[in-house]
C-alpha cells in the first residue's frame, strides 16, 4: 500500500543514501552514499575531498521536517530537511539530543533520541520505492514534541530570538557543549572561538 506525501512530524524508516554534502571550499552537492569512503568534490575544478564519515549509514528511523528544492548543477531535485533518530545513549544530555519517548502514536519500539545537531537534506527519492510510491510512516511524534525541536532548531542555527531567553542556559553546561562542538562538520567550527563562547555563555 502506498504511503502519503510526507509532513512535518512523521517518522519514516529509511536509507537515505543521497544526501546533501558540503567541501572545505562550502560547495555544496548531492552525493550517492552508497559506497562508503571518501568522494571528490563536484564542483569543476575543486580538488577538494567530501568526508561523510560522520552520516549515519545504513537503515534508520529519521523525523521528517520539511520539503524543499535542491539546485545541483543543471539538475533541480526534491529534497527533503529530516532529523535521524537514535536508539543510541552516547548523546544523551546534549540540548540538541531530544529525547521521545516510545508510544503507539509514533510507532518506535524504544525511547530515542532527535539528533537536532545532525539535521541533513537528502533525495525525496530516498523516501519513495521502485515503483515511485511513498514509503509508508512509521508513525508521528505530537505537537509537543514539535515545539520542543523547533525550539532546539532555533538556537543550533542561532536564530534564538523566538525562543525563550533562558532556554540555553538551562540546558548546557561546558561538557555537552564541547559534545556538540565536536559533533558539528569541520566548515562550522572552523571560525568559532568555542572558548569565546564559554565564556560569553559564563559556563565556566
Amino acid at each position: 500500500m502506498a504511503g502519503k506525501t510526507p509532513r512535518q512530524g512523521w517518522i519514516y524508516l529509511v536509507n537515505p543514501q543521497k544526501i546533501s554534502l558540503y567541501c572545505k571550499q562550502n560547495h555544496n552537492h548531492i552525493y550517492d552514499l552508497s559506497e562508503p569512503g571518501k568522494m571528490e568534490c563536484k564542483t569543476f575544478n575543486c580538488t577538494r575531498i567530501v568526508n561523510s564519515s560522520r552520516v549515519l549509514r545504513g537503515e534508520h528511523h529519521y523525523l521528517f521536517w520539511e520539503i524543499d528544492q535542491f539546485q545541483d548543477n543543471s539538475e533541480c531535485l526534491q529534497t527533503f530537511t529530516v532529523i535521524p533518530l537514535t536508539f543510541q545513549e552516547t548523546c544523551k544530555g546534549l540540548p540538541t539530543a531530544y529525547p521521545i519517548n516510545s508510544t503507539s502514536k509514533n510507532g518506535l519500539d524504544k525511547n530515542s533520541l532527535a539528533l537536532v545537531h545532525q539535521i541533513c537534506t537528502v533525495d525525496a527519492n530516498c523516501f519513495k520505492d521502485s515503483q515511485g510510491n511513498w514509503f509508508e510512516r512509521v508513525g508521528q511524534v505530537d505537537k509537543g514534541d514539535k515545539e520542543s525541536i523547533e525550539e532546539r532548531l532555533m538556537y543550533f542555527f542561532n536564530l534564538g530570538d523566538n525562543c525563550s531567553d533562558d532556554w540555553l542556559m538551562n540546558n548546557v553546561s561546558v561538557e555537552v557543549l564541547e559534545k556538540v562542538f565536536d559533533y558539528l562538520p569541520q566548515e562550522m567550527t572552523k571560525k568559532i572561538d568555542l572558548e569565546k563562547v564559554i565564556s560569553d555563555l559564563e559556563l565556566w
